[in-house]
């Protein structure tokens, strides 16, 4: 379950699954308790020998290997420079080189039995670098359960970063309650107040970049993330008349486009006033591109000058380049699971819906659950795309599939109402 510093996986893909995991509890009516923890100087503070015994122990790496991994740790010195003056050198006997290729890697190898620690106190977890996730889901009636399970895994995992030379950064780490309106009403939370006197429940936490709010509505990441970019907008509106076109399209694309796209899968079924926003956002940038006046007609300039999907589209693209990943074995592990074609059911292999190549949709019984959770809308949307679109996507290069896809989801916005009122 770790996400950093591997391929194919991303923040992005490691929120799509947690979120999945909590939509599904919470069409079971459960609420999720979600606790952030953070490493502090992760990466300063690895112990060599401790590294060099795992790789051994745990990973088979002996003989040269191992030797060159530890001619590649140990002798080094730094020295510290800040303006005209610099430092003395002084050894590094701990911590992993900074700017490397391989400290990542071997940071990964090095916390690699983290999970391993929370999975027996029956709590879920994810790790991204040196950010773990771990959540529990339970009926709102067992809240001060869930909070000593917990919190008891919050301790086993500080013994453990202990254990090998890492401190638990407390100050950040962060606890949630997670579910529907109705669910965390049932809440008990002055109980729970009086009984852990030193946790504190947020209303709203980072996680790897997202901000989460008890309802999962998105709407303090989304109303974040326009004001982010209308910042920068304004900052290029001011240079505007002094960069040429290309130069101000593509400060557009790296400092807007990119972060409105960037995690954009967790957007699926977000309220029509959020899409408005984000949508209101792309109008705004592609009017600094062509300098249109604020409120003159842009859907057709986006279309046929920029060749921008509408933000809606731009979801679904994500959301169906995911799936695709999937179906081609190169998706994380945790996404795999959440993508099953009909054709590999026993009980379902003699139907129509088998030879045509679709994937099977969850029974979900709320509304949330349908129209949020990528376990119910990626297959759903996979299967909404025309038969012969599907075996044809499959057998191209992933290039090749972002242009096809996008062709479609074109023709696709040119016959959908609801792009006229861009």
């Amino acid at each position: 379950m770790q996400s950093g510093f591997r391929k194919f996986h991303s923040t992005e893909s490691l929120m799509v699954s947690l979120l999945a995991d909590i939509f599904h509890a919470l069409d079971r009516g459960h609420v999720t308790l979600l606790s952030l923890y953070d490493i502090s100087a992760a990466f300063d503070t690895v112990d060599h020998t401790i590294l060099l015994d795992r790789l051994s122990a745990s990973f088979g790496i002996t003989g040269p290997a191992l030797s060159w991994f530890q001619s590649f740790l140990t002798d080094r010195s730094v020295s510290v420079v800040f303006g005209p003056t610099r430092s003395s050198w002084a050894r590094l006997t701990y911590g992993l080189p900074q700017g490397s290729v391989l400290a990542p890697l071997l940071f990964v190898l090095y916390t690699s039995d983290l999970a391993g620690v929370l999975g027996p106190l029956g709590v879920l977890s994810h790790q991204y670098a040196d950010d773990t996730q771990a959540y529990l889901h339970g009926p709102a009636a067992t809240a001060p359960f869930m909070v000593e399970r917990v919190l008891a895994a919050s301790a086993a995992l500080d013994q453990w970063l202990s254990s090998n030379r890492l401190r638990l950064n407390q100050d950040k780490t962060q606890y949630i309650w997670l579910g529907t309106r109705a669910q965390l009403a049932k809440i008990d939370a002055a109980s729970l107040r009086l009984r852990f006197p030193n946790v504190h429940f947020s209303s709203s936490v980072r996680d790897l970049g997202f901000v989460l709010d008890p309802l999962l509505t998105l709407s303090n990441h989304v109303n974040g993330l326009s004001r982010s970019c209308f910042y920068y907008l304004r900052q290029l509106r001011a240079i505007r008349k002094s960069l040429p076109m290309h130069a101000i399209t593509t400060l557009v694309h790296a400092l807007i486009c990119s972060r409105i796209d960037h995690g954009n899968a967790l957007f699926i079924g977000l309220s029509s006033v959020n899409i408005s926003k984000l949508q209101t956002v792309l109008n705004a940038a592609a009017r600094l591109i062509g300098g249109i006046a604020k409120f003159d007609h842009i859907s057709s300039y986006i279309r046929d000058s920029l060749h921008w999907l509408p933000i809606s589209q731009r979801i679904q693209f994500k959301v169906c380049a995911l799936i695709r990943n999937c179906l081609t074995g190169s998706a994380p592990s945790y996404l795999l699971t959440l993508c099953t074609s009909v054709s590999t059911l026993p009980n379902r292999s003699s139907l129509r819906s088998s030879a045509r190549g679709l994937l099977v949709v969850p029974r979900v019984r709320t509304s949330t659950a349908q129209s949020r959770s990528f376990a119910v809308v990626g297959p759903a949307s996979w299967n909404l795309l025309p038969q012969s679109l599907r075996t044809e996507l499959l057998s191209l290069t992933f290039d090749q599939f972002r242009k096809r896809l996008k062709t479609f989801l074109f023709n696709s916005a040119d016959t959908d109402p609801g792009r006229g009122r861009l």
